[in-house]
């Protein structure tokens, strides 16, 4: 279980600790992405409703985008007049509808810091591209899906939105498009930037089930550009990469 009290009053941190701090803060938002959420909107009186805070409206966007909002009970989420899981994706309008939606609200939430603002909105911006990027893969449209990866790579969105996870298991999009046998998304992702050595929770990457080689053409592909990459790296050769090439 894991609490999101880091707002609240702590003890000055040393320098060792702020290091560590920094490095896992840009990661804080995926936890919400991977794991059920329980919201606990309730606040003292005098202080404003939860989705009035722009940080707070931005945890339940990416809860929501990342569908982990249904495990517990919907009430709390219709208290807030928004569905918990938004439909999906796949059916809205367009893409800048979908996006423009999330960001016509920011301006109305309430910000200690003004530059916050601009920050929530590529942070929205970025999880809701991987929301649609996702459902794309899984729906096999490879035409939405080079739309959806060239728009991610126009907002220099390529690492935080290819090579983060995209459920518990740690999978990432490239895992889901191997998996899914795909060749044609498993190329347009390597070509735009996706990191086809990444592990996920079982250690395995894209190309490996039960951390033996998969014998898809989409696995084959993704296997020769890690191998690829490696080379270029002037990293030692493993043989257990050529053999299963």
């Amino acid at each position: 279980v894991f609490f999101d009290f880091s707002c609240l009053p702590q003890e000055p941190r040393s320098k060792e600790e702020d290091a560590v701090f920094f490095e896992c803060l840009p990661q804080m938002g995926v936890l919400y992405s991977m794991f059920p959420t329980m919201i606990l909107h309730e606040v003292t009186s005098g202080t404003h409703g939860y989705l009035e805070s722009g940080w707070c409206f931005c945890e339940f966007q990416i809860a929501k985008l990342g569908k982990q909002l249904s495990e517990f009970p919907r009430n709390d989420a219709v208290t807030f007049g928004h569905d918990s899981e938004g439909g999906d994706m796949a059916s809205m309008a367009s893409l800048s509808m979908t996006i423009v939606s999330l960001e016509a609200e920011l301006p109305r939430k309430i910000f200690r810091t003004a530059s916050d603002l601009q920050v929530v909105r590529r942070i929205i911006s970025g999880f809701a591209l991987k929301r649609m990027l996702l459902d794309a893969i899984e729906d096999g449209d490879d035409e939405r899906m080079r739309s959806l990866v060239a728009r991610v790579k126009s907002e220099n969105l390529v690492h935080a939105t290819l090579d983060q996870p995209v459920n518990k298991n740690l999978d990432t999009l490239l895992h889901m498009a191997v998996r899914k046998t795909n060749a044609v998304a498993t190329n347009v992702l390597l070509d735009n930037g996706a990191c086809p050595s990444l592990r996920n929770y079982w250690g395995e990457t894209p190309s490996q089930l039960r951390m033996l080689p998969r014998f898809s053409r989409a696995a084959g592909v993704s296997r020769r550009s890690a191998l690829i990459t490696r080379v270029s790296q002037d990293e030692p050769r493993d043989s257990s990469v050529v053999f299963s090439l």
